[in-house]
């Protein structure tokens, strides 16, 4: 009998550009790539704790013709083979590469999974088998916290101020690692050591 691998505590769900790497607009060498202060620690902590890591990124630069579905896996495996240096991985990349009206074929389609819609959260909600209550969505635009909020997801963003949003009420914070270590302290889950750059 095949052994069922235990249903994770809680989810990590995160945005790519400006979250865990530096902000590149419509980044397309892999030499670019630079993982912000913090990500590897944090995320490390979270591989221990066995809490799921998980990126979702809107990448319209395939749909404009910028980049290939190929060269945004490449870059997800240079991401991981960063992380792998400091001893933490991210557990699953989804991506987006769809836009509407401007993008080219197959790529010009108005789909669901395109932040703030919350496709991608939701698979990777099923890809784990977690209640939204047990899941938290960062990143560093209202995109992502309206695509965490249509799922009942506490929405994390990253700002050094309060975005104008008469539905949203977002918790700020000043990085990712701030936003896992406060969903982490509300969730009781115990961190085995402090996250840097926590405000």
């Amino acid at each position: 009998m095949q052994e069922v691998a235990p249903r994770p505590s809680a989810l990590v769900l995160t945005d790519r550009d400006g979250t865990l790497i530096r902000d590149v607009p419509y980044l397309s060498r892999l030499e670019d790539i630079a993982l912000l202060p913090g990500v590897a620690k944090t995320i490390r902590t979270l591989n221990r704790l066995e809490i799921p890591v998980v990126v979702v990124t809107n990448q319209s630069g395939v749909a404009r013709g910028y980049f290939s579905e190929a060269f945004v896996r490449d870059s997800h495996d240079r991401i991981n083979a960063i992380l792998a240096g400091e001893g933490a991985r991210v557990d699953l990349f989804l991506y987006c590469p769809h836009l509407a009206g401007v993008g080219i074929a197959p790529y010009d389609m108005d789909c669901t999974c395109r932040k703030p819609r919350s496709g991608m959260l939701k698979r990777a909600l099923e890809e784990f088998s977690l209640l939204p209550e047990r899941a938290m969505m960062v990143g560093d635009s209202l995109r992502d916290v309206e695509a965490a909020a249509d799922l009942g997801i506490a929405g994390y963003l990253i700002s050094s101020g309060i975005p104008s949003s008469a539905t949203l009420s977002p918790r700020i914070v000043s990085s990712f690692s701030a936003a896992v270590e406060d969903f982490l302290t509300e969730k009781n889950l115990l961190l085995p050591e402090r996250s840097p750059n926590v405000s």
